[in-house]
């Protein structure tokens, strides 16, 4: 019996330090594709002539028009609408609003954090550009054939309205 608890006690002991060194890993992995996003971005910045603020949260963002600084969402149950357009770091166009939408009603806190903390910066009328490194668009998932995985998107919002 003895052997039995000094045997499962030895393997715990090394599925505990292993998970630990694993989860040191993957943070090491997160910080330094944060820094990579973060170098790509004000590599863009510059070469683009933007004068953006990056925020806390790692998003950079440049107000483009304020609103009417009245009537801003300050909730994530608002239901935005907006018109949007979407690049890739590159340039390439990912989509675009031809006219303004509210994502059949989806809620703020369903789009990507991005989003979330960009849209809460301007009031109604307001525009926006936002460089949204990947933590904070979709991660490491590839969205369709147009949004690789890690992308870092620049999206310009205008937000029309919302409920």
């Amino acid at each position: 019996m003895k052997q039995v608890l000094q045997a499962i006690f030895s393997l715990s002991l090394g599925l505990m330090l292993f998970s630990g060194c694993a989860k040191k890993d993957n943070v090491a992995l997160l910080e330094d594709a944060s820094g990579v996003a973060d170098n790509q971005i004000e590599q863009y910045l510059r070469s683009h002539n933007i004068d953006a603020i990056r925020d806390a949260t790692g998003l950079y963002f440049q107000i483009l028009d304020p609103g009417d600084s009245v009537h801003y969402m300050l909730s994530l149950d608002n239901i935005p609408t907006i018109m949007y357009t979407r690049r890739l770091l590159n340039d390439k166009l990912i989509d675009v609003s031809l006219s303004p939408t509210n994502f059949n009603n989806r809620p703020l806190k369903d789009h990507i954090a991005g989003w979330q903390i960009g849209l809460q910066k301007i009031a109604k009328g307001g525009k926006i550009l936002l460089i949204i490194p990947p933590n904070l668009g979709f991660g490491g998932v590839a969205v369709d054939d147009k949004i690789p995985a890690n992308s870092v998107l620049v999206c310009e919002l205008t937000l029309v309205d919302f409920k």
